[in-house]
């Protein structure tokens, strides 16, 4: 219970959104929702790059899904369904919605998971300047979520924890789906050898 109380206090030092003027709070709003929209764009530029890039964007967006319909989505299922974990900070402000958001399952981030696999990634599959920009705009975002309370402090940790334990699933199936994804590209005729 220290651990939770610990992590309310935190989230609630962050929590400022309500003293920002308008144009801050558009501001915070914009890092802490737009950012996980450059993953798909991104996944989409590296498929149409080489064949190289094209197996890898496949494998991290697949990792992006583990991490976020699948281990996210478990994983806050069986704490709610168990043991009736807290709802977002924002409800505490009487908010019913938030960013198209009802108060419910705050943990973990999902944004906060993603972001961190697709980073870990980048940087595993030598694109580093991807690597830092989402290592940047990933812990911009994920703790933009707390300062408008869409998020607790904890909630970011575990998704990055869940999004790590995505990364380390993949990579140790890596040769395996690497051939799948070959083999099923050679079959489509969107492989060539490079």
């Amino acid at each position: 219970m220290y651990l939770l109380e610990l992590d309310k206090t935190l989230t609630f030092k962050l929590y400022f959104v309500d003293s920002l003027s308008s144009f801050g709070q558009q501001i915070l709003y914009s890092i802490a929702s737009l950012f996980i929209y450059l993953v798909p764009i991104i996944l989409i530029i590296l498929f149409f790059k080489g064949a190289k890039d094209r197996i890898n964007s496949i494998k991290i967006f697949l990792t992006a899904i583990l991490s976020w319909q699948v281990l996210s989505f478990f994983t806050g299922y069986l704490l709610y369904h168990y043991y009736g974990f807290r709802d977002r900070p924002f409800a505490s402000r009487g908010l019913s919605e938030l960013l198209f958001e009802r108060p419910q399952k705050a943990f973990p981030s999902d944004h906060s998971a993603v972001l961190f696999a697709v980073m870990l990634f980048f940087f595993a599959y030598k694109y580093p300047k991807l690597g830092w920009l989402f290592l940047i705009g990933g812990v911009l975002s994920s703790f933009g979520r707390v300062m408008i309370g869409f998020h607790y402090v904890g909630d970011v940790f575990g998704g990055w924890i869940l999004g790590a334990m995505a990364v380390g699933i993949v990579m140790l199936l890596d040769k395996p789906l690497t051939k799948l994804i070959t083999k099923t590209l050679s079959l489509l005729r969107l492989h060539e050898n490079k």
